[in-house]
């Protein structure tokens, strides 16, 4: 079955982007940078090729010529219209399609934009993909790249990260934090935190999220009131579950996948919400979609240290930081956070009033409406 393409719809506004990819909007990324356009007084025009976003594969390859037929059928629509387009945004992993969109992006006199949120050839490197498929990823990119007039990117260090792999000039980057999706992610005061002190854990379980170091601190604390929760599924969820049985520990439990509902109940009534702990170049260059989250429910957030987290927050009044890989320096943070409870309630509060002046949707609309609008105001 097709996807059904959208009809153009007339508004007041003199603002038009068109949002192409396949994307999800239960995912916080497409449907923060719709909000934020529209709250940049944008009309969002929709080519949306695929309803299920996918990371590059075998199946996508496949799929590649009747998600080129659908792209044209809604551009021959688009340009049709007579509509003046201010801007194409091409979704996240994407790079496949960056020459056709940069054609359109041509046909339609508008800037390209590309919403780099993670680098695909980085991302199979670290999920050990095979690394001839690595290789060709990396060539991918390093070409494709080039092609977009602005690339999204969510911090400085994600700028001078991809500026250096790829050769683009830091001036072609907008930065756009990674925001949280307002209809799931608020505060919650009204939940009891729970009884024993808990600290949670949510997300994939990918090499750069530093799980390792989390159960480490629980090694550390096994003798402690403490419990660890984890939510989510991932690649290596299985190996963490085993290694905490190996270590016997009493104080961790692995609550899966769970509707968004459930996740929210766990939030609001735990204590602390981890974000990331691995030393790696692209965790050290990442707010995390975790730790933005965090914040956005209002909850004491402990992550590591690092350029990117010390540029939006500060340690000990909106954050607290530990530095990376160092399981032992988690278990005394969390230590320290259970003794001081004015500590958690000043984190929670600090946390939450960054999130409100530089994460929510008034903010991304704002950036958005700077770069991509300014010139043309």
């Amino acid at each position: 079955m097709g996807v059904a393409m959208p009809r153009l719809v007339t508004t007041d506004s003199d603002r038009n982007v068109v949002l192409l990819g396949d994307y999800d909007y239960d995912y916080p990324r497409e449907k923060l940078l719709r909000r934020g356009f529209e709250g940049a007084d944008a009309s969002v025009i929709e080519c949306r090729f695929s309803e299920t976003s996918r990371f590059i594969s075998l199946t996508k390859l496949l799929l590649l010529p009747l998600f080129l037929v659908r792209i044209a059928r809604r551009m021959r629509e688009i340009r049709a219209s007579g509509v003046d387009v201010d801007a194409l945004v091409l979704t996240k992993f994407n790079p496949l399609l960056l020459p056709a969109a940069a054609y359109y992006a041509w046909r339609l006199d508008c800037p390209l934009v590309y919403d780099l949120f993670v680098s695909l050839y980085r991302t199979a490197e670290m999920r050990d993909v095979h690394p001839t498929i690595v290789s060709g990823l990396a060539l991918l990119e390093r070409v494709t790249l080039r092609l977009p007039d602005y690339h999204l990117v969510g911090t400085d260090q994600f700028i001078d990260l991809y500026s250096d792999m790829y050769g683009i000039p830091k001036s072609r980057f907008v930065r756009l934090p990674p925001g949280a999706d307002g209809d799931w992610f608020y505060p919650r005061e009204d939940v009891e935190k729970r009884d024993t002190f808990t600290i949670l854990y949510w997300g994939n379980f990918l090499p750069h999220h530093g799980v390792g170091t989390i159960v480490g601190a629980a090694a550390e604390l096994r003798d402690d009131p403490y419990e660890f929760v984890f939510l989510g599924s991932g690649p290596e969820q299985e190996r963490y579950r085993e290694m905490c049985d190996e270590l016997a520990l009493p104080n961790v439990r692995f609550e899966g996948f769970v509707p968004r509902e459930d996740q929210q109940e766990w939030i609001a009534s735990s204590h602390v919400c981890l974000g990331v702990f691995a030393d790696d170049p692209r965790t050290l260059a990442s707010i995390t979609n975790k730790v933005s989250e965090s914040v956005a429910s209002k909850k004491a957030t402990l992550t590591e240290e690092s350029p990117a987290i010390d540029a939006w927050f500060e340690h000990g009044e909106s954050v607290y930081t530990v530095p990376p890989e160092d399981p032992v320096a988690l278990a005394d943070a969390i230590r320290t956070l259970d003794a001081d409870r004015d500590l958690i309630e000043r984190l929670e509060a600090g946390g939450y009033a960054v999130y409100d002046r530089e994460f929510d949707v008034e903010a991304i609309a704002g950036i958005l409406d700077e770069h991509l609008f300014g010139s043309r105001a």
